[in-house]
């Protein structure tokens, strides 16, 4: 009785603002007309309140009561109105078509989303309202792209590659395409098909530009149907594509392999020098790139992902399963398309110079792809393409002028292959050979006689900040079985940065490049360096904190210009997080266990160099710095490994240096950010400890560190222990303290009246009298 009565209460509903929304195309053409579109934008919430409420069949069958067709055909009819109304009106920021089309696509959502969690298809009629809608959103936007062909202005940024809001909208249309998916594929594989065989026919298209457009919106269109975003994530090839198509028998004729392979056949012709200059512009390019990682990354699935499946049964669904995870791999077709990844990533990064969008998606996503699954990049690091990019990238000129960030996740990625060389002494041999003259170079260029005559030429900079850059992003890669080699890397190159870190006292950023090199190469080499290779390290950071204290840098005088200040505040804060961040990997390098194996004659311990990197550290944070939450995390991180570890070295520390540490913390401990305050409280926690146990082995602890803090009577001087109890109290007690960090406060405070009983007692007494 209760669902009846549902049902009939969302019938009112729609009854009551089925005029504000009906007929969409007259209602639309009012609107356009200068008519009221708030009652067309409320209609759209009420169907967007309705389908959260309801299943998407009881949704559908609605409207059936009081019209001839469902309540999906209206959503169809409004959604094409918003879309038309929409690319109709590009160059205005907000209408009412845009905020209409939002609503409605989030309702489609709703609705697709309860279908595929009931596992239960769309009704036949709702299948063909979506194949319909689909089909006039497609030729909608291949109109308006093509009409946007010859537009200078920015107007056409809607059509750009990385505009997330667009990517959110087509993802939003491919479920569409998914819920009818039999007859949405082929249709895009027809479109396709045709503006590919208009490129062929030069003499009657003299300018392809419109055409161009078409493919460019196409393979953005295409791409988000056949494969989902998956950031972070394996990929999986979309449910709706593999549960359908159950009456497809042979692979040539299942709709999703021959769209496939007519886009990789498109894409291939970028290869052809003539071919490129005429057709590939930067732009196409990126799509292609952006649609191929996308591919790659769902399409090359291991094979005996596609064996499981067989094995379960080549009937309906489970054939079409079969099919679509096994294709990618008949007649060698990814061995070929895996080496076609690599020629046109070569092509991408050497012929379209400047081009950082193309350059990033290349790297960051399309050789990455190639990379991330162990069973592709097996595949891969056998190819001449891949042998031929390595060899540019370890020897070549063409790959330094990319930036430095392409530079160091092209060396990540190459890296990367090294662990999936099956023969350890191959796989040596793989880095010894990209990353070796590399290393080579700048050991050369540290060693040349005359390097304070020309290290400060734009061009030697430039040189040694993309071999920084590259020796960063193999540090990253560090593996079990690649990190002996990369250590010799790393130790080869140790006494020339030492001599850059000289040289370039006054070159911020060849200063912050060195130390972030420092902190990414110990974070990948702590948990597997021996007693030898700790003692190495720690010496190398011994010298490196020295050198830079030496010359101060980082201490910058502050101008009263608000410029200067500005910049030199910019730059504090970068070496500032760097250094913190060094501090950290060599703290918890300790934490690993090794510290017993490293303790060799003549060289320091983890200790000393921490005690020495504390020095440096503590005088450049101010209370301002800590306001900003990259910096602030990073040195509460720190603070509380060190006074967890290190308690003792914290303890000796000058009184400067000491009021420093325990200011920040009080800081700390009133932030805003809930990890900053529980790692405040874990480092209050280690400090009071320490100093309980140290007075309970009869030594002073921290008896000799005082602070100040403000009285009845003024200013009063403290014990350490006495002053966080109080301010522990007064925050539990009287302030808002968050209650998911309680139990932190408490491991916080049982040191403390261990070690302040008396003033505890005092303290509650005098709670009580008020």
């Amino acid at each position: 009785d209760n669902g009846d009565a549902q049902i009939e209460h969302f019938m009112h509903i729609l009854s009551a603002v089925i005029l504000w929304i009906e007929p969409p195309n007259v209602i639309a053409e009012s609107i356009r007309n200068g008519g009221s579109e708030s009652e067309f934008i409320d209609g759209c919430h009420v169907l967007l309140s309705v389908a959260s409420l309801t299943s998407s069949s009881l949704f559908d069958n609605l409207l059936k009561s009081i019209r001839q067709y469902g309540t999906i055909n209206l959503l169809s009819a409004l959604t094409s109105e918003a879309v038309k109304s929409v690319l109709d009106n590009q160059n205005e920021e907000e209408t009412w078509g845009s905020d209409a089309l939002d609503i409605l696509l989030e309702t489609w959502n709703v609705i697709l989303g309860e279908a595929c969690a009931d596992k239960s298809p769309m009704s036949a009629d709702g299948a063909l309202a979506a194949s319909n809608l689909f089909k006039i959103i497609v030729e909608s936007h291949l109109k308006a792209a093509a009409d946007s062909a010859f537009e200078d202005s920015d107007d056409a940024e809607y059509f750009h590659v990385s505009v997330s809001k667009r990517d959110e909208q087509l993802a939003l249309y491919a479920l569409i395409a998914r819920a009818a998916a039999d007859t949405t594929i082929p249709f895009l594989e027809q479109l396709f098909s045709e503006r590919f065989a208009r490129l062929s026919q030069r003499d009657v298209e003299n300018d392809p530009t419109r055409t161009l457009e078409e493919l460019y919106w196409l393979l953005l269109i295409t791409s988000h149907v056949l494969t989902d975003s998956g950031e972070g994530e394996t990929l999986l090839i979309p449910e709706a594509l593999q549960a359908g198509f159950t009456n497809v028998v042979e692979v040539a004729q299942h709709p999703v392999v021959t769209l496939s392979w007519s886009i990789i056949n498109f894409s291939r012709q970028c290869l052809d020098p003539g071919i490129r200059g005429r057709y590939f512009s930067p732009r196409l390019m990126e799509a292609v790139i952006w649609f191929l990682a996308r591919w790659v990354a769902t399409y090359l699935v291991p094979l005996d992902v596609s064996r499981e499946i067989d094995s379960v049964g080549r009937h309906g669904s489970q054939h079409s399963r079969k099919l679509l995870n096994s294709f990618a791999w008949d007649n060698n077709q990814g061995e070929l398309v895996l080496d076609f990844v690599v020629l046109m990533s070569m092509v991408a990064l050497t012929t379209y110079q400047g081009e950082i969008e193309l350059q990033t998606l290349t790297c960051q996503k399309l050789l990455a792809s190639v990379v991330r699954r162990k069973h592709t990049c097996a595949y891969v690091v056998q190819l001449d393409s891949w042998r031929d990019l390595t060899r540019a990238f370890a020897s070549g000129r063409s790959l330094f002028s990319l930036s430095g960030r392409l530079q160091r996740s092209l060396a990540e990625t190459l890296a990367c292959a090294a662990s999936c060389i099956k023969d350890p002494e191959a796989s040596v041999q793989y880095l010894r050979d990209l990353m070796g003259p590399v290393a080579g170079c700048l050991v050369e260029n540290a060693s040349r006689s005359d390097l304070k005559s020309v290290a400060h030429q734009p061009d030697v900079i430039y040189m040694v900040c993309c071999l920084l850059e590259r020796l960063r992003g193999a540090a990253r890669a560090t593996q079990p079985r690649t990190q002996k080699v990369l250590f010799e890397m790393g130790h080869t190159v140790m006494n020339s940065l030492l001599t850059l870190l000289e040289v370039y006292k006054n070159q911020s950023e060849v200063i912050y490049m060195i130390l972030k090199f420092v902190v990414d190469f110990i974070d990948g080499q702590a948990v597997f360096l021996d007693g030898k290779e700790t003692s190495v390290l720690m010496s190398f950071c011994l010298r490196l904190l020295q050198i830079y204290s030496s010359h101060n840098i980082g201490k910058v005088m502050l101008s009263l210009s608000s410029t200067l200040r500005s910049e030199s505040q910019s730059e504090k804060y970068k070496d500032l997080r760097a250094l913190l961040r060094l501090l950290t990997n060599i703290c918890s390098k300790d934490l690993v266990g090794f510290l017993s194996d490293s303790n060799i004659e003549g060289s320091p311990d983890i200790a000393e160099v921490i005690y020495v990197g504390l020095d440096i550290v503590t005088p450049l944070i101010s209370l301002d710095l800590l306001k900003y939450p990259k910096l602030s995390r990073d040195y509460f991180v720190l603070m509380s490994h060190l006074l967890e570890v290190y308690p003792e070295k914290v303890a000796h520390l000058n009184r400067d240096a000491f009021g420093r540490i325990t200011g920040s913390l009080e800081f700390g401990l009133r932030n805003q950010d809930g990890d900053v305050v529980e790692r405040c409280l874990t480092a209050v926690n280690a400090l009071a400890s320490y100093h309980f146990k140290e007075r309970l082995g009869g030594r002073g602890g921290l008896g000799s560190q005082v602070m100040e803090s403000e009285g009845s009577n003024g200013k009063l001087q403290e014990s350490i222990s006495s002053h966080f109890l109080r301010l522990l109290l007064q925050l539990l007690l009287f302030e808002d303290f968050r209650m998911e960090l309680a139990g932190s406060a408490a491991d916080a405070l049982l040191p403390l009246l261990f070690c302040e009983q008396e003033l505890y007692q005092r303290l509650v007494h005098e709670l009580l009298e008020k």
